[in-house]
Order: structure tokens, then sequence, then C-alpha cells
């Protein structure tokens, strides 16, 4: 027979229905909690009168439901034992309160998994503690079962990777976790200042000068006077609500190698000229070559350029900013464009730019102003080779 599971007095009217702790076709015990309604503050658990199968539940989560109201129908173990085969070794209750329940909810547990220490084995908090910490030590051995797994289908290499190589996928997850990204992105013509480039360093040849300045220290050069204009660019942001402005200028520059991605810093950028950051940068990057590159040499910066330049097959990117800075600039290969001057097409060597941001500290219109500052240097250049 079908018995009806009708609400109890609880000592008001209209109660909400909370949780649903059964579904049609679960096998229940007698005394075993089915569904729990809130009462003023508190949590009533609303029982089981007899053990059997769920027939049918007339309520869901967030019904308003009032004394006597049917709440379930459950075919009895009478009815059971005779017209159906199912084996009853194999039905099972949890017992736990809404707490315990909610609790495991938030923390992600299957209480199917927890063996309760409470009378009547009901599952104890100090039984969650003592699963979540046995959890724990399962997931230090977690590279060994994740090899296994993959073994199954083939066979696989499990390799350590280089502490550089950790420390990089480290400071990328601090990076993404912690700040709300923005890219802004852009494209600057630089047909002259490569013109004036080549002409610059075939000047320093000829006065047998061993320097060569790039694309990418003309642009360090340019940072340096930009961050000293958008003094927001060259903070760190405190607490939420306090934000730290640098009066130094020193930029980071990713350099890919080997062993993963590594920033070196070239320091007082703003101070210097641009043959001395050429030296700088080519002194650099000759010790992480030759893997001399100091621990002192990575720290202090205060903005970062990632430069995919020639490697580049893409014309923008999403840099990561380098925590805790607040921005970074990428620059792509550059390519040649026709631009219309309003009497025809001429072809531009155009620059792609990619500024990212931390959008809690620099908005949208500051990006924009950022971008066409360093677009209006680009144009005077030759004011900056001093």
């Amino acid at each position: 027979m079908n018995l009806e599971i009708r609400l109890p007095n609880v000592g008001l009217d209209k109660v909400e229905i909370i949780e649903l702790l059964v579904n049609i076709g679960d096998y229940v015990n007698i005394n075993q909690t089915l569904l729990t309604v809130e009462v003023g503050k508190a949590i009533v658990e609303v029982p089981s009168q007899t053990s059997g199968i769920v027939q049918d539940i007339k309520v869901k989560v967030n019904d308003k439901v009032s004394t006597d109201c049917l709440l379930m129908l459950i075919k009895t173990d009478h009815d059971i034992t005779s017209t159906s085969n199912i084996d009853m070794t194999q039905h099972y209750h949890i017992y736990a309160s809404p707490i315990i329940r909610r609790l495991a909810y938030k923390l992600d547990i299957d209480l199917k998994n927890i063996i309760g220490t409470g009378r009547n084995g009901r599952i104890l908090r100090c039984d969650i503690d003592k699963f979540i910490k046995q959890k724990n030590r399962k997931i230090n051995d977690l590279p060994e079962f994740i090899v296994q797994q993959y073994s199954k289908y083939g066979n696989v290499k499990l390799i350590k990777l280089e502490n550089n190589k950790i420390s990089t996928i480290k400071q990328l997850n601090n990076s993404w976790k912690n700040i709300p990204h923005v890219t802004q992105f852009d494209e600057v013509d630089i047909t002259d200042i490569e013109e004036f480039r080549k002409n610059y360093n075939n000047k320093l040849v000829s006065q047998n000068i061993p320097i060569k300045i790039t694309l990418l220290t003309i642009f360090t050069k340019i940072i340096s006077v930009a961050l000293q204009e958008f003094p927001y660019f060259n903070s760190v942001l405190i607490n939420n609500n306090k934000l730290l402005l640098k009066k130094y200028v020193n930029i980071g520059i990713v350099v890919a190698t080997t062993n993963g991605l590594i920033v070196p810093v070239l320091y007082n950028v703003n101070d210097k000229n641009i043959l001395t950051i050429s030296y700088e940068l080519e002194t650099l990057l000759i010790k992480i070559k030759n893997n001399k590159l100091e621990l002192s040499n990575l720290k202090g910066g205060s903005f970062t350029i990632s430069n995919l330049g020639v490697n580049s097959s893409t014309i923008m990117f999403t840099p990561l900013v380098n925590f805790p800075e607040v921005a970074i600039l990428g620059l792509s290969k550059a390519r040649i464009i026709p631009v219309w001057n309003g009497n025809n097409f001429i072809p531009k060597l155009m620059l792609p730019l990619s500024l990212s941001y931390d959008h809690r500290v620099i908005n949208g219109l500051d990006s924009v102003n950022f971008i066409n500052f360093i677009k209006d240097l680009v144009l005077d250049i030759r004011n900056l080779i001093t």
C-alpha cells in the first residue's frame, strides 16, 4: 500500500521547503529524513513513518506548505516484499543533520563516502573533518594516480618541471586568480621610427660603437616616460582600498627560455637613454644565456613588456599582468598594411599593441589615453635618443 507523508504541525501556519533529501524510486528507512522545512530561523526535519520506496513527490524546493499538506507517497515494505524483486540489502540511508548536509554540499563531498561515528551511524562534523584530511593526503599522491589513469590507454612518461617553469606557473596562476584582466588593443605606425632605428644603428657601426638599439628598447624608454605621465599604471593595489604609487620606473622584459618565462628587470629606466637601456638589456640576455642571472635581477618591477616580435604569427594577444603590477604591454609582429591618407592607399608598417590592465585600478578611458600617449611619443622618438 502507499502511505501518505503529510506535514506535521510544526508551530507555523506556513513553512518553506528547504531541501528534498530523496528522489522518486529511492528506498527509505523508517525515521529517515525525507525533507527539511524552515520554521522561523530553525531547520526542521520531516521523517518517514515507514520503510519502503518513494512512489511520488508532491512538493519541490521553495514551495510554501501548511500543516497536513501531502508531501510524498511511499510504497511500504509489505507491498514491496510481495510484488517486487528488489534486494533490500542494497539500500541504505545517510543519517546527517541539515547543517551537515549543507556543509557537505558546499565542500562538494558525497556523504555516501563517509562513515558516521555518531549514534546510529549519524555523520558528525568531526567525520567531515577527518574525511577532508584523508582526502588531502590522497591529493599528495595525485600525480601517481593520474599516471595510472592515462597509462590505461598507452605508454606515458611523467617528468618533473624545472624550478623556473614551476615559478612561472605559480606566478601566472597568482596573476589570473587575483587580477580582473581587461585588454585594450590598438596599433601604431612605426614606419618612420623603424627607418630611423636602422639609420641610427648604421651610424653606431660607423663609429665602432658595439651597441644596437631595437624596437623593444625604444618602447622600454617610451613606457618609462608614459608611466611618469600616468602614475596609476606604476602602482600597487593594497587591500583593495589603498594605492601605492611608485616614484621609480623599473621595466620588466618577458624572456622565453627553455625552462619557461622569466622577467628580468631594467632599473631606473626613466633616468637612462636608449643606448644605455640597450646595453643593459643585452647584458641581461647574455646572463640568461649563460645561466648567470641573479635573483636580484628579477625583483622590483613597475611595469612589464611582453614582446612576441618576429616570432609572432598573431596580430593581437592577451598578456597576463605580472602580479602585483597593474599593467603589461604586449608587442606583436609588425606588418605592412595599406593605409588611406585621404587620396590613396600607401604602405605603412603597423605594430599591434595589446595593453592588459587591472580593471580595479585602471578604467577604459585611462587605457585609451595611455596608448594614445605612447603613439604620440612614437612620432617624437628623436627626442628620446639622447
